[in-house]
């Protein structure tokens, strides 16, 4: 059950990926074609660099899942190295709990700001005058896919360590250089 949470989870934040991929290549498409356009023939495609900014932002959020399950944020490991495997799988734990904390402040401060936006139906101040809930939900729903993930993660490997399964939290949760399972066969 636990497995297929976290391949259905896996999933989505690799759908999110490519989505926001995609995105980004229509951003630098759309920006490049502005940059011509302006140096070419004096002309500009109005909100290209808002509607990047919105792109990055919300593209970011989202892409901290999959970097999450791809165990790619950046972690200090120089003891980790030196641990036994138990003593790995708490450490991981704990990075992941610390983590949570971390994003769960992000989290509630970001639906802080959605629910001000709503409030004074704030807007752009741009010539696209955009309202501003579109993309703070959707950077918020990254950081809330995120938070979710981390949760989840916490409880899988939680599981997995009473069960002394310590080489499939490393697999789900490892430091990949550190644990030698760097090639990513493992999903």
């Amino acid at each position: 059950m636990m497995e297929r949470i976290h391949g259905f989870l896996y999933g989505i934040s690799r759908q999110s990926v490519r989505l926001f991929g995609a995105g980004y290549l229509l951003i630098a498409f759309a920006t490049t074609l502005d940059v011509a356009l302006r140096n070419l023939f004096q002309m500009s495609i109005p909100g290209v660099y808002e509607i990047s900014g919105y792109v990055f932002a919300v593209a970011t959020t989202w892409g901290f899942c999959f970097v999450l399950f791809e165990r790619a944020h950046v972690r200090i490991d120089v003891a980790y190295q030196r641990f036994g495997p138990r003593l790995r799988a708490i450490a991981d734990i704990l990075a992941m709990l610390s983590m949570g904390l971390f994003v769960g402040v992000l989290t509630y401060r970001a639906w802080l700001t959605l629910d001000d936006t709503l409030l004074f139906d704030a807007r752009a101040r741009t010539t696209l005058q955009t309202p501003l809930w579109i993309p703070q939900a959707l950077w918020l729903s990254g950081l809330a896919f995120f938070l979710i993930c981390i949760g989840f993660l916490i409880i899988y490997t939680v599981v997995l360590l009473m069960r002394g399964r310590l080489s499939e939290v490393a697999q789900v949760a490892g430091i990949p250089h550190a644990t030698g399972q760097e090639d990513g066969a493992d999903r």
